[in-house]
């Protein structure tokens, strides 16, 4: 009987399809395309409200998955990560507020760690766009086209 109704009861719960950077490698020399990188931490509000309630609208799941490659990043993280022919660590092994991973601090060089933070690359991998704050639907529609 559960096996029957699982179906509907995820109807219309379309998710993105959020990859890791490991995946995101292989995918980029297989098939480049756009890559959307969402960076968060587990005490961001703004972060978790992007979560349930941007990125779960139909027609804003719809692009992302067809257009875009999706990774997310907790900047707080302690995983070590392994991404563009290089292994980024965390300066320690126990997660701390405001201590932010090595790939956090590379793709936001330059720039405040505000969060939420979204980062557009190109194709190649070139950084063609980001912004730190939060995005109500629109304006990721906007940011996305």
């Amino acid at each position: 009987m559960i096996s029957l109704l699982y179906p509907l009861f995820h109807f219309g719960q379309e998710r993105i399809n959020w990859v890791s950077f490991e995946q995101l490698d292989s995918l980029l020399a297989v098939a480049p395309r756009e890559t959307l990188i969402f960076i968060h931490t587990d005490w961001c509000s703004y972060c978790r409200k992007m979560e349930r309630e941007i990125f779960t609208k139909p027609d804003l799941v719809t692009v992302i998955n067809k257009s875009y490659y999706a990774v997310q990043l907790d900047a707080e993280s302690v995983q070590e990560i392994t991404f563009d022919q290089s292994i980024w660590k965390a300066k320690s092994g126990k997660k701390r507020t405001g201590q932010y991973h090595a790939l956090a601090l590379q793709l936001l060089s330059g720039k405040r760690m505000i969060f939420p933070s979204i980062l557009r690359f190109d194709n190649e991998f070139h950084l063609k766009n980001i912004q730190q704050k939060y995005l109500n639907s629109k304006e990721l529609n906007d940011f996305l086209e």
